[in-house]
């Protein structure tokens, strides 16, 4: 093995320069160090660590579900820090261990929320809050989640009009409810619906030829 001593980089090959810049490299002699990361070692770590995690969690569950049903039947608590282990550990395996992107992991996140907050609020007597206020606020974390993306990858903003698009869609949900009654508290509702709508519209106007060809070659028109 190889050094360059003006790109410092090491060089397998069995070669007298550097590919890089043709500089004569220096021969190192002697047990050389593993000079890239072991990602195997990095993910039993994390595997390990998921596992554990689980196990506690089903400890966790099982003590709070016996003292639940011996102090407290009539209160079923126990479910609701169930509900809670649960959402943490599908977090940890998606934020964490998942090797998807920045937009999917959020959306992900948003939308395993909202049936686990539902249930929760279900259970405290369904005042509706889950759909008040954690709907909107989801639909809205995703829209502060996909402007961040755009402003950070400005070169390739438009492959996130899709994401922009499901967004949107999902915050009719919020506006529709609100019609039929089911939603009591429209505010936020139409605040993330208008957040969404506009977070499109600028991306298409702004975006002009590029939104465009996007949008046809996404959908073939």
């Amino acid at each position: 093995m190889s050094k360059c001593l003006k790109c410092n980089v090491m060089i397998c090959d069995d070669t007298d320069r550097c590919p890089l810049c043709r500089h004569v490299l220096e021969v190192k002699t002697g047990q050389e160090k593993n000079y890239y990361p072991d990602a195997i070692l990095v993910t039993k770590r994390f595997r390990f660590l998921e596992n554990l995690l689980l196990f506690l969690s089903i400890v966790a569950v099982c003590v709070l579900a016996g003292i639940n049903y011996t102090v407290n039947p009539d209160i079923l608590w126990s479910v609701i820090a169930a509900l809670v282990l649960l959402y943490v550990n599908v977090a940890f395996k998606l934020a964490v261990i998942g090797k998807s992107g920045y937009m999917f992991k959020t959306v992900m996140l948003v939308l395993i929320a909202v049936p686990v907050l539902l249930s929760i609020d279900y259970l405290t007597g369904y005042s509706r809050w889950s759909l008040d206020y954690v709907l909107p606020a989801g639909v809205l974390a995703m829209d502060l989640m996909l402007l961040i993306l755009i402003l950070v990858n400005r070169r390739n903003w438009q492959s996130y009009m899709m994401s922009q698009i499901f967004t949107l869609l999902l915050s009719v949900v919020p506006v529709i409810l609100y019609l039929i009654n089911v939603i009591h508290f429209p505010y936020l509702a139409w605040i993330a619906f208008g957040a969404s709508a506009f977070l499109f519209l600028g991306t298409l106007i702004l975006g002009d030829r590029r939104a465009r060809t996007e949008l046809k070659r996404r959908f073939h028109i």
